[in-house]
């Protein structure tokens, strides 16, 4: 790798959404999921990736962290329109963490749908429709954005 290539993250995770939170964990990860689902994101799943971690493999040194994964039905239908095979790069994932000395809650995304641009897993002809579906993507993730970073305040 290029010292350019490990300087500069790609256009994904340049890309990516962060704020913090100053809630507690345990009310921060519902109060995420349900603004997803206020805009009309299904919850597939919520999962304590520290308690499977420590369930699993004996580790107690993770902090608490939560996939939330959602999926909205636009995105999937414009996903699916576009190449059936695009599904398996969704649903959409937001991550709810601690960090150890940071008394913040931060949440944290990384768009699909980008990654899908980026990688380029969508047929060669399909760059304007793959466009149209990040565009759709961020629109609807700004929705939830604005309202984590509004109502996520104390």
């Amino acid at each position: 790798m290029s010292d350019t290539a490990a300087e500069s993250p790609a256009p994904t995770a340049d890309e990516a959404l962060h704020t913090t939170l100053d809630v507690p964990f345990d009310d921060a990860v519902p109060f995420v999921q349900i603004e997803h689902e206020l805009a009309d994101f299904e919850t597939v799943r919520v999962t304590r990736l520290d308690e499977m971690i420590g369930g699993m493999l004996g580790h107690d040194d993770v902090e608490r962290t939560a996939l939330i994964v959602v999926c909205h039905p636009e995105i999937a239908y414009d996903a699916l329109s576009i190449d059936p095979t695009l599904a398996g790069m969704l649903p959409c994932t937001t991550l709810v963490y601690e960090r150890e000395g940071d008394d913040l809650v931060h949440v944290h995304h990384v768009s699909a749908t980008k990654a899908i641009r980026d990688l380029g897993c969508a047929p060669g002809d399909c760059g304007d429709a793959v466009d149209d579906l990040v565009e759709k993507t961020g629109e609807l993730m700004a929705v939830v954005w604005d309202n984590i970073e509004e109502h996520g305040r104390k």
